[in-house]
């Protein structure tokens, strides 16, 4: 939900229920103000009446026409309450065939010139108080409708212009690569506090493309000024061991030195590669199918690990596609199923799964259950194997970071699992 329409249903909410109290407050307030002036007129009706019969007690006698009808009853001394008068709603039909029609009335007593006591009913019609109020209900909720209209229509343009700053420095941000070429943040505006954030954003967005390139640079010049001097070593014993002059001991401490040497290669590349992939210089990528990548790679580790008699149990249940940089995609399955021929015991077993979104990796060793909390850990080594630098895990968890792929890790039955879940 956009910054907008959150904002707006978060302002409709309490605006209904303020503009809905208002509403139904008016409608109390102007019943009751109808109430007292039909009231109000009752009495002075009451008072009207009261005078002419003050005056000719003959006229003590009921009088109804089609708006307002009285009616006078003889009662005794004992019923009389002078000071009771009681309002009250009801109905009147003036003759059989005649429609009923609702009336507000007023009954009170009082005595006459003849010493004698009455009860004094009078009723007038409400007919315009109803058609007031269904006016005022039609009134009131087209005024509501529109009320409500006009002003979540009002919110709703004042956000769009006001935070139109806000979305221009989202989309820049959406489009903002690390690796691709520097466009500056343009978002002029009268707000300040947006004014200020764009800045602050465009001077980390320099910086941070400044670091980058530097970083990349350095890694450029690692993996040359680094790799070169390696090579040109492991050159110079290559031809110091085909010298006929060197004794058995100098053979074997040449052997050894190759082999550090060839370690110090490796970890050197892996450290480069590590670093390249956190500062995200992969940025090519295609939709890759898993399975024709990973059919190379176990066919070239069966030809490496002949020696060690293996039995790879190869099943594919579907294809696995995945979209990514290719090399990285072939350097994360490498890895795994390297890991799996490196660490297996000799005549040993490496089952191997592809489904529809998940690559499994099965294999056995000598080794028991991983350090789960730190098995992806830099030079992590979980095993004394030789040929292990202990960053080989460490690149596929970077590599599946960046990607999003779930790297899971179990043992039973005396067999290592990897399995990576694609999204």
């Amino acid at each position: 939900m956009r910054l907008r329409q959150y904002t707006l249903r978060n302002l409709s909410v309490p605006l209904l229920a303020i503009l809905t109290i208002w509403a139904f407050a008016f409608y109390f307030t102007i019943i009751s103000e109808i109430d007292e002036e039909t009231n109000e007129s009752l009495i002075n009706y009451k008072t009207l009446i009261f005078k002419t019969i003050q005056s000719d007690s003959t006229l003590l006698k009921d009088h109804v026409d089609i708006m307002t009808q009285y009616y006078i009853r003889e009662i005794s001394q004992k019923e009389t309450n002078p000071d009771k008068s009681v309002f009250f709603d009801s109905t009147f039909q003036s003759a059989p065939d005649m429609p009923i029609l609702p009336v507000r009335g007023l009954r009170t007593h009082f005595q006459a010139s003849n010493n004698r006591y009455y009860e004094l009913t009078i009723m007038t019609s409400t007919l315009e108080k109803d058609d007031m109020v269904k006016a005022i209900i039609i009134g009131l909720t087209i005024l509501y409708l529109s009320l409500v209209f006009c002003i979540l229509l009002v919110i709703q343009l004042v956000f769009r212009r006001s935070l139109r700053p806000l979305y221009k420095l989202v989309d820049w941000l959406k489009k903002f690569r690390l690796g691709k070429s520097y466009e500056p943040l343009n978002n002029n505006t009268e707000i300040e506090e947006f004014r200020i954030l764009a800045q602050a954003i465009d001077e980390v967005g320099k910086q941070n493309t400044e670091i980058y390139n530097k970083q990349k640079q350095f890694v450029e010049n690692a993996s040359h000024e680094l790799q070169t001097p390696l090579a040109i070593c492991m050159n110079k014993l290559e031809l110091m061991s085909e010298n006929p002059d060197c004794s058995e001991q100098q053979l074997s401490e040449i052997a050894s030195m190759h082999q550090t040497l060839r370690g110090i290669i490796k970890m050197n590349k892996s450290l480069l590669l590590l670093s390249r992939i956190e500062n995200r210089q992969f940025l090519e990528t295609s939709r890759l199918c898993i399975n024709n990548l990973l059919n190379t790679i176990v066919y070239n580790c069966n030809e490496m690990y002949e020696h060690k008699n293996l039995t790879v149990e190869y099943k594919e249940d579907a294809q696995l596609f995945a979209t990514m940089n290719e090399s990285l995609a072939t350097t994360l399955l490498t890895n795994l199923i390297k890991n799996a021929y490196i660490h297996n015991i000799k005549n040993g077993i490496i089952q191997i799964n592809i489904a529809s979104h998940s690559l499994t990796i099965q294999n056995s060793s000598d080794t028991p259950r991983l350090q789960t909390v730190s098995l992806y850990n830099r030079y992590e080594r979980q095993s004394k194997h030789k040929e292990s630098t202990g960053l080989g895990l460490a690149i596929v968890k970077s590599i599946s970071n960046l990607y999003m792929i779930k790297v899971e890790y179990n043992f039973s039955n005396g067999l290592h699992l990897f399995r990576l879940i694609f999204n």
